[in-house]
């Protein structure tokens, strides 16, 4: 049957099955939602803010990835808790669970006979992934072949990241991506990535100091990301933090599956407004620049000296490079079936010229990425079924692959070099990552610097300590809707 779908609306996670098995988007969607993730919790979450944030984490993420179908399973004294999250504390653990459009089912000790995550004291089985942490070290892996880690929160990005790669495991078996998913044990440093987590140098120190003012640029898949990584930070008084918000795109069907922060309620409203309320109703204070970046764009002395960089576009990142900031943190996705999971982490300043650190693409790399596009609308099934002319069909074939753990992970990577600027730890310049290898190899990172140099005029508040974050009611406007 013929399908109505658009750039504008096909799922960026269904475009990867069209692209990679020739899958229809309406079965690829249908598959997903049949398959959904299972989250196991034990009683300690209770008590661990690292251990909520990584379950709802799973959860914003899971709902995404397959269809809004994310069934936890916890005890009741789980469930009634408080919520410890600082991006949703005020309600309890179950209320958190179901506004990021999670199902919860009371039960003490669930035996899944599905792959699931595991996370917390609740007992495992041959099919359960552990996720676990400690500091700014994560792993993933079968729960049989992998212990609990301490599960300290020095950074809560530990937290984010080790949910995403599990989300990310999980959905790597479904799909079919490599053989190794779900079956091996994967680590990662975000103090040291160049590290094994067994180094002494990886486990970094705790947080002491954060920035006040933060420039995001680019509020689509990654942007949001950012926020939903920031909004977990340890602020002491989140109101004394302003962010500097700048798009000027509207929010689209095919990106309520990417955006950390998005709901179809959302659909048509500009990012900016829709991201700055999410982030107003936690506390934070928000300028919105409603305008593309462009040769002309300038820093003025009252914006922040921190820019993250969410574009998709190297001659944005050209251009904002010459726009004042102090330092600018980038991050770029792939877009294709070969590299959809594929994370460039960038600073700036850095060693290389900013046209050699993002290139542009020449008159020949277009011409071949047009007939890559044009060999997909005329041999590939799933093109030839979509209700559109031969030019929709190549507008559709241009459209990126995006699954939103990637942008989580490269989220945590971003957020991380920036604090590790802040407190004086190791500083790298550029980073790849590769969330398939990351079971067998250490990402490609550049350190510059064991130990970063304080940046000057650089408005700081100190870190909480005690674990509790930020609070905030979470009101009706956030509820997840479908």
């Amino acid at each position: 049957m013929n399908q109505q779908i658009s750039r504008e609306t096909l799922s960026r996670i269904d475009k990867l099955f069209m692209d990679r098995q020739g899958t229809s988007p309406a079965e690829s969607l249908l598959r997903r939602e049949q398959h959904g993730l299972e989250v196991l919790v034990g009683d300690d979450l209770a008590t661990s803010p690292g251990l909520q944030l990584a379950l709802l984490t799973a959860i914003n993420l899971g709902a995404k990835c397959f269809g809004g179908q994310v069934v936890v399973y916890a005890s009741t004294d789980a469930w009634l808790s408080r919520c410890l999250v600082p991006a949703m504390q005020g309600v309890t653990l179950n209320e958190a669970v179901s506004a990021l459009g999670g199902t919860t089912i009371i039960h003490e000790w669930p035996m899944s006979d599905r792959r699931h995550l595991l996370l917390g004291s609740a007992p495992e089985s041959a099919k359960s992934l552990r996720v676990t942490f400690d500091g700014w070290c994560l792993a993933v892996g079968p729960a049989d072949d992998l212990p609990r880690m301490a599960e300290q929160d020095a950074s809560p990005l530990a937290s984010i990241a080790a949910a995403a790669i599990g989300v990310s495991e999980i959905f790597a078996e479904f799909a079919g991506l490599r053989i190794t998913a779900a079956r091996q044990v994967v680590t990662l440093s975000l103090w040291r990535p160049d590290l094994l987590v067994t180094d002494q140098q990886a486990q970094g120190s705790p947080i002491h100091e954060l920035p006040e003012a933060i420039g995001a640029f680019g509020l689509g898949h990654l942007g949001q990301a950012y926020m939903w990584a920031i909004a977990s930070l340890p602020f002491a008084d989140a109101g004394k933090v302003k962010i500097l918000l700048c798009d000027d795109d509207k929010v689209e069907t095919a990106n309520i599956e990417t955006g950390a922060l998005l709901t179809r309620a959302k659909l048509g409203q500009l990012k900016t407004r829709v991201t700055a309320q999410w982030l107003e109703a936690r506390g934070f204070s928000t300028r919105l620049v409603e305008r593309r970046v462009d040769g002309s764009f300038r820093r003025t002395d009252r914006e922040p000296l921190i820019a993250l960089s969410g574009f998709d576009d190297n001659q944005a990142r050209q251009w904002l490079s010459e726009a004042g900031f102090a330092l600018i943190f980038d991050s770029g996705l792939g877009g294709e079936v070969a590299n959809f999971d594929t994370i460039a982490y960038r600073a700036w300043p850095n060693l290389r010229s900013a046209s050699e650190l993002w290139p542009l693409e020449s008159a020949r790399e277009r011409s071949d990425r047009e007939l890559r596009k044009l060999q997909d609308v005329t041999s590939n099934d799933a093109y030839r079924g979509l209700e559109t002319d031969e030019c929709g069909r190549i507008q559709i074939a241009g459209a990126s692959i995006a699954v939103p753990f990637v942008g989580a992970v490269a989220a945590c990577v971003v957020i991380a070099e920036m604090l590790k600027r802040v407190n004086g730890g190791p500083a790298f310049d550029e980073m790849k990552v590769r969330l398939c290898t990351l079971g067998s190899t250490q990402p490609n990172a550049r350190l510059i610097s064991g130990t970063s140099i304080a940046l000057r005029g650089l408005a700081l508040q100190a870190a909480r300590q005690d674990g509790k974050g930020v609070g905030c009611l979470l009101s009706d406007d956030l509820r997840r809707t479908k």
